[in-house]
């Protein structure tokens, strides 16, 4: 095909390679310093188009964020149900598709911007009900559970040598948490 034919695709792909594009661009510059026109360059496509697609950059960023908790759902929804399974296979998400984690963080760290705070605050909360439902866990373990994946998500993401390490430390305080021992200095 000569280089100046450009290629129709039904909108819903067209979103998808937009999602995907944008997930990268904010995971790497967040909400603030992301470029529309560089998501759009990534799918040849043009910044009004994507304008067109999603409206504002916030939106399109928020509907990023969403993707990446739907990513973590499908992901706890594909493991065994038990808390550990449900780690190992968010660990494997995030060595797959390290842009995940990372606009996860940007969304925490965006959360000073009201819209943003309520998606994030709405798809983190399912996400604990989820592990719950699928776990039967209560909701010391669903916290403890969330705090260990926070040391898995800044270990993968950060590429940190200990990662092995603090997959087993995760792994055992989940098992502490589950078997409904005290956690020293953990706090209620």
């Amino acid at each position: 095909m000569p280089a100046s034919v450009v290629v129709r695709k039904p909108d819903a792909a067209r979103r998808a390679e937009v999602v995907r594009a944008a997930a990268v661009e904010f995971g790497a510059h967040g909400l603030a310093g992301a470029r529309l026109d560089a998501i759009a360059a990534h799918v040849g496509i043009s910044h009004p188009r994507i304008v067109q697609l999603f409206g504002t950059k916030r939106r399109l960023f928020i509907v990023a964020v969403e993707d990446a908790f739907d990513q973590v759902a499908a992901a706890f929804e594909a493991a065994e149900p038990d808390l550990i399974r449900l780690g190992e296979g968010y660990r494997r998400l995030l060595q797959r598709r390290p842009d995940v984690g990372l606009v996860m963080f940007q969304g925490y760290a965006a959360a000073a911007d009201d819209e943003v705070r309520a998606a994030v605050r709405h798809r983190y909360l399912r996400l604990q009900r989820l592990v719950a439902r699928r776990t039967g866990a209560d909701a010391r373990q669903v916290r403890t559970f969330f705090a260990t994946g926070l040391v898995i998500t800044v270990s993968t993401v950060l590429d940190l040598p200990g990662r092995p390490a603090d997959a087993r430390w995760s792994a055992w305080i989940l098992e502490r948490s589950r078997a409904g021992e005290a956690l020293e200095g953990a706090g209620g």
